[in-house]
């Protein structure tokens, strides 16, 4: 590791620095050498690196998903827009509104941090974020970015981020209404305004989604409210504040061989974020935001139960995190960037049930630091660091180095990222009662990847490939023989993300992404659970005319192993087989402000339909309307 680091370093800053200085020698001097952006991109920024970048210039390997794309998919959570992207496992307990989670690159759910314009909102307790809990509301585009981030953010990103960037008001007061029905009683209602006046601007967006689902006791019933206020002080002075509200309600019939008619699980979780934006001078940008995130869930199991099962039972969870963050952007010219901040975060949990109870704070402070270098529009380099010191894990450093290369003639654009991550024991994971261990160490990592991306026939083929490798040190990993956390020596993840789109004619576009993940337990040479092997999607999108578009997506994930929670057989894990999760969708605009459309869902996996009872090859199937003013 001391050889590797220098020769990284030296390959990352100095190399492309000389392919640049090389590349402008070529240049005729009429032409200008820089340009912010070498091929056809979205005019879109990355702003999960905390350096706003386009893609085109970022460093990273980042997917950005647009809120054109949101709308065509007619998807209602988050989670199913994000099936099937590169890098990206979707795992879910069952219908809607069942416990999702998302691996990114192999690490565990928990490694993944999502922040919603910013400002992390995974659990406290348990540092997991359900994404059951996310409907596709006030979203203008999702950003995620592969890899270890904790140098920007610390614990919780050690497999990624996902950043929720929320619409922010302008122009006239428009806004528009939605109602949708389907298959299982299945009713959403949703409402979006937008406006602007003066130094003010306003979003908001609410719903309300209901469905009787298949099983017996599986319904879901979620209310959810959003907003985010701007108000522009002054030329260089803006504040904007972000508030979130949701409160869902579903059955939880436990396993498919016990139907419990009476479990139900209760959510209620709130946001809210205030950020203050300076830009006193032209090489100086400063931003404070103060957040505070609540979340409470309780679950109630009250007789009568099935054979085996307790009497009556309940368990609460109330966990919240209050957090400030104060970054500074100093761009002392126009190829320089430095980054330097610091956080505050404190994560308090309380849980009982009938037999026990916990009660238990965390504290974290942070200073971090990167530095982005674009000696010529071809080249970018990335460099930081961060120190983590928390009351429950200790102090931590990590770092990371990237670069971009974009090729002269051919266009094509090289990326290579090392970096560092760890992930501390959750309040959960050390403390619940009964099924927690308290000598857990905070998981470790250290990540690379080397990939490229090439533009062709003016950008209307476009294609690439990453590889990456994560080599982990203990990783936590919950058992099914003791049933708590434990920690595995050593474990790896690597594999390939691929992606291609192709607009063969105007107004139709063919997109499609395949992942292979090979996740292994170095100490046991067995695959670490709940990953799949194989993954990916393929989209098309076709304006057949002004007034109709169809659209198609088809999902898959691969077969993967999990716990075998069943004491008395053996081996100690099952195999899951694979499905697929076809969407079919047609919107018909009839007038300017007023749309019709309709969308079948299908899981191709008869395993899946004979455990869940679905009996027709259509699963679901919703039509709607929506009117806009």
């Amino acid at each position: 590791m001391k050889k590797i680091i220098p020769c990284l370093f030296t390959s990352l800053f100095v190399l492309p620095t000389l392919l640049c200085a090389a590349d402008n020698n070529n240049v005729p001097a009429s032409a200008s050498a820089d340009t912010n952006q070498i091929t056809t991109f979205p005019e879109i920024t990355i702003t999960a690196t905390r350096i706003a970048t386009a893609p085109a210039n970022s460093s990273s390997s980042a997917t950005v998903i647009s809120r054109e794309e949101i709308a065509r998919s007619q998807q209602s959570f988050v989670a199913d827009i994000l099936r099937g992207e590169p890098g990206v496992d979707v795992a879910t307990t069952g219908q809607p509104g069942s416990q999702m989670g998302v691996f990114l690159r192999g690490a565990n759910s928990d490694g993944t941090l999502v922040l919603l314009d910013g400002i992390p909102i995974n659990n406290a307790f348990n540092n997991a974020f359900d994404f059951s809990t996310l409907p596709v509301n006030n979203i203008e585009r999702i950003e995620i970015l592969r890899g270890p981030q904790s140098t920007l953010y610390g614990s919780e990103a050690l497999g990624g981020v996902i950043n929720i960037v929320t619409k922010t008001g302008g122009g006239p007061p428009t806004g528009s209404v939605q109602v949708e029905y389907g298959s299982f009683n299945s009713l959403l209602t949703r409402g979006t305004f937008s406006a602007s006046e003066g130094k003010f601007s306003l979003s908001g967006d609410g719903s309300f989604h209901s469905t009787d689902n298949d099983r017996i006791n599986s319904a879901y019933q979620g209310i959810n409210f959003s907003g985010h206020l701007g108000y522009k002080i002054n030329d260089w002075l803006k504040a904007s504040l972000l508030t979130t509200y949701l409160k869902s309600k579903d059955g939880s019939p436990n396993d498919i061989y016990t139907d419990d008619p009476n479990d139900k699980l209760k959510n209620e979780n709130y946001l809210i974020g205030l950020t203050l934006e300076a830009a006193p001078f032209d090489w100086w940008n400063s931003k404070i935001t103060v957040s505070h995130s609540h979340e409470r869930g309780v679950f109630d199991e009250p007789a009568p139960n099935p054979p085996y099962f307790f009497d009556d039972y309940s368990s609460t969870t109330i966990a919240d995190r209050n957090r400030v963050d104060f970054q500074n952007i100093f761009t002392p010219t126009e190829q320089l960037k430095i980054l330097i901040g610091g956080t505050y975060q404190d994560d308090s949990a309380n849980y009982h049930d009938n037999y026990s109870a916990l009660d238990r704070t965390v504290d974290t402070r942070s200073a971090y630091a990167q530095y982005d270098y674009l000696p010529c529009s071809r080249v970018t380099l990335t460099a930081g660091g961060r120190v983590d010191d928390s009351s429950a894990f200790g102090t931590h450093g990590t770092y990371q180095f990237g670069g971009r290369f974009t090729a002269p003639r051919t266009e094509t654009i090289f990326r290579a990222n090392i970096g560092t991550g760890f992930l501390a024991p959750s309040i959960d994971d050390l403390y619940y009662p009964g099924y927690s261990n308290p000598n857990l160490k905070p998981e470790e990592s250290l990540g690379w990847d080397i990939g490229f991306e090439q533009p062709l026939l003016d950008g209307k083929f476009h294609f690439g490939s990453t590889f990456f490798h994560n080599h982990y040190d203990n990783l936590i990993q919950f058992s099914g023989v003791t049933f708590a956390p434990e920690n595995i020596g050593r474990a790896r993840t690597l594999g390939l993300e691929n992606f291609v789109s192709w607009t063969p004619f105007t107004n139709f576009t063919v997109r499609a992404a395949y992942t292979w993940l090979d996740a292994k337990d170095l100490d046991t040479d067995q695959p670490l659970v709940r990953r799949s092997r194989n993954g990916g999607s393929l989209d098309l999108d076709w304006k057949i005319c002004p007034r109709l578009e169809a659209t198609a997506r088809a999902s898959f994930t691969g077969s993967r192993t999990d716990n075998n929670y069943d004491n008395y057989s053996q081996p100690p894990v099952v195999s899951m087989g694979g499905y697929t999760k076809v969407d079919l969708g047609l919107n018909c605009r009839v007038t300017k402000n007023f749309s019709v459309y309709g969308r079948v869902e299908n899981l191709l996996n008869d395993h899946y339909q004979e455990a869940y009872g679905f009996p027709a090859l259509i699963r679901f199937f919703a039509a709607g309307v929506t009117g806009r003013f």
